[in-house]
């Protein structure tokens, strides 16, 4: 896992030392890959590319990037192809010079071009100059593991790993895109391509990308979700077929030549790949987790070491205590240059640290697993109510209308009133708001500011996602709508949320995070599962838990899911509500955004014992500094 950086003036604007900036780029990134650094250019075309190395395969000086073939094709990438060795076969008239993925992958695009992409099992982004096109060459793998992000002003387009290394080229400017801000606020991210920065965006997952001498000529998929028909397999042959290929994905994301460890918390999916992981090894695996001080209900340390010790995993722990939450808030801002309001950054942050510091440097994680197999309890519980959903949809829009006004006046339960609010708007119903209600955001919001986005729709930016779900399934498969879940965490929450996380939380650490549950082909198989092999006799993940009974104990598979929580509200509280008053007049004045009275109730709220704003009132937090390190 690396960090890639560059740009391309393809219309020779007049700039001033270019090889100084793109020093500057790489030096932003500096975090991503602290073992080597490497810069190519080429003045006549005016390409520039920048890299920092973590290294992962071949350790040697050979697998310095940015790489360059006798052909004059230049590569830089960052992140790891797994079937590389398979593929090099296909390449093998090639004399190779290092033992690293880069370089297969560099002479696949020279025998396969833009297909190259079809034959690659891994995360990664890239960016290619082609040397006898004149063109250059960009792609993010299927799922979005790896970021990648651009701008194009002025006749010169821009790449690098993380929006603060193109804040270090003097055209760009850092300023707010306030559309992408009010959907911030819905969603608690931002959906690919718009990022928080004005004229920044960031590449979709699963898409390709071709700069040419007059810009942006290309940018299109080259990846989406096949869904293959298993109906006439046994709930056996399913299990098999489950549990074989996440064993495949795991063998293949032990490829490396440094350490490789798991995060392990003790719940069915870190242990699944724990216990896949000793099955593909005679070495002794470390397991990290993390636990917090006189917080049992937060804790789940036990569950952890049970695993460890069946597998004899060498096991390590760190307690995170309240004054580690405030030294970390300060510096999380400086990680997220894209903001992403969570509070499970905070033990990730320092389980990454543990693995560091105990020379782990890269780690399997066992994200993904609850989005692609319907793994959550309230998902569970929205597959129950969208039959009843559907009946009151049907109703005639004055009668939906009264009946959401009636009950969100009189109960207080968001998921039911959600979803009647949903249906009296004439939307599907789409899983649930994790940030700001509509209602919420036009009190917390100044007017004028409502006025300019009066014509914004967050609804709209998920009803992208299904079209385009609605489009792969035009075939004879039935619509289940735990199938709509789960292909809306694939597309939507999980690069955008916990990829995200994990990429720069690993990288603040310089640790490579993988994960087997988001192997692509492991996706397609695990999104062809109907639905109701996935949530039945009301358990979520019934399949995927099935599958593993050989593997793990009763007591792991079908204990009560806990989460990574945080004690947030316990622990600080008190500070980031302190944090809030003290700096809410002069973060008002100076975004000119947010309304200083609607904000100051939601704080009235909660000192009164109001439990409902404890997470908006930690997005505020974090937004506040977030402007402050980035805006203002």
């Amino acid at each position: 896992m690396c960090g890639i950086s560059g740009f391309f003036n393809y219309s020779k604007a007049c700039l001033s030392d270019e090889e100084a900036l793109i020093v500057q780029m790489n030096e932003a990134i500096r975090h991503r890959g602290p073992d080597d650094s490497g810069t190519w250019v080429d003045r006549i075309r005016g390409v520039y590319f920048g890299h920092q190395r973590l290294s992962i395969l071949d350790l040697s000086p050979r697998g310095r990037q940015p790489m360059i073939s006798q052909r004059g094709t230049v590569i830089v990438y960052n992140g790891e192809v797994y079937n590389f060795n398979a593929l090099k076969a296909e390449v093998d008239q090639h004399s190779f010079f290092s033992r690293t993925d880069t370089e297969v992958l560099l002479y696949l695009y020279e025998e396969h071009g833009h297909q190259c992409l079809n034959k690659l099992n891994g995360m990664f982004a890239l960016a290619i100059w082609d040397e006898t096109k004149g063109e250059l060459f960009l792609a993010r793998d299927r799922i979005g593991i790896k970021p990648l992000y651009y701008t194009i002003m002025n006749g010169v387009f821009a790449f690098s790993s993380e929006i603060k290394a193109l804040l270090r080229l003097p055209w760009v400017k850092a300023e707010l895109d306030e559309e992408a801000l009010y959907h911030f606020l819905t969603f608690n991210k931002v959906f690919p391509p718009q990022t928080m920065f004005k004229n920044i965006e960031k590449v979709h997952p699963g898409y390709k990308m071709v700069v040419g001498e007059k810009g942006i000529k290309v940018y299109e998929p080259y990846w989406e979700v096949y869904y293959s028909d298993y109906s006439s397999l046994s709930v056996g042959e399913i299990e098999n077929l489950v549990l074989t290929d996440l064993e495949r994905s795991v063998q293949y994301r032990m490829v490396s030549d440094v350490p490789v460890g798991a995060f392990l918390s003790g719940g069915v999916d870190s242990s699944a790949i724990t216990a896949l992981m000793k099955n593909n090894t005679s070495s002794t695996i470390n397991t990290y987790s993390i636990g917090f001080q006189n917080s049992p209900n937060y804790d789940e340390l036990v569950y952890a070491r049970k695993i460890s010790k069946q597998f004899g995993t060498n096991h390590f722990e760190k307690i995170v205590t309240p004054q580690d939450i405030l030294d970390f808030l300060p510096k999380i801002v400086d990680i997220y240059d894209e903001p992403l309001a969570d509070a499970t950054s905070i033990p990730i942050y320092f389980i990454c640290q543990l693995a560091r510091e105990n020379g782990t440097i890269v780690v399997l994680t066992g994200d993904g697993a609850d989005e692609i197999f319907c793994g959550y309890r309230k998902w569970m519980r929205y597959v129950q109510l969208n039959p009843f959903y559907a009946l009151f949809f049907r109703l005639p829009e004055m009668m939906k209308s009264a009946a959401a006004g009636i009950y969100g006046r009189l109960c207080n339960n968001l998921t039911i009133y959600d979803i009647l609010s949903s249906a009296a708007k004439g939307q599907f119903f789409w899983a649930g708001i994790p940030g700001f209600k509509e209602k919420t955001k036009h009190s917390v919001l100044r007017p004028d500011f409502i006025t300019r986005l009066k014509n914004q729709d967050s609804y709209n930016q998920i009803l992208c996602y299904r079209q385009s779900f609605e489009a792969i399934l035009q075939n004879d498969r039935t619509r289940n709508y735990a199938d709509w879940l789960c292909f809306l965490g694939l597309k939507a929450i999980v690069p955008n949320y916990y990829l995200y996380r994990a990429d720069r939380l690993g990288m603040a650490h310089s640790i490579e995070l993988r994960v087997p549950f988001l192997d692509h082909q492991f996706v397609e198989l695990a999104l062809s599962i109907s639905g109701r092999w996935k949530i039945k006799k009301c358990e979520p993940k019934y399949i995927l838990k099935k599958s593993l009974e050989n593997i793990l104990p009763q007591g792991t598979l079908y204990r009560k899911k806990q989460g990574f929580c945080v004690p947030l509200r316990e622990w600080t509280g008190g500070f980031i509500l302190d944090y809030i008053q003290r700096n809410l007049t002069s973060f008002c004045q100076d975004t000119g955004l947010f309304r200083e009275k609607g904000l100051r109730e939601q704080i009235s709220q909660t000192k009164a014992g109001n439990t409902n704003h404890t997470f908006s009132l930690w997005n505020i937090y974090f937004l506040m500094s977030w402007f402050k390190r980035w805006l203002l």
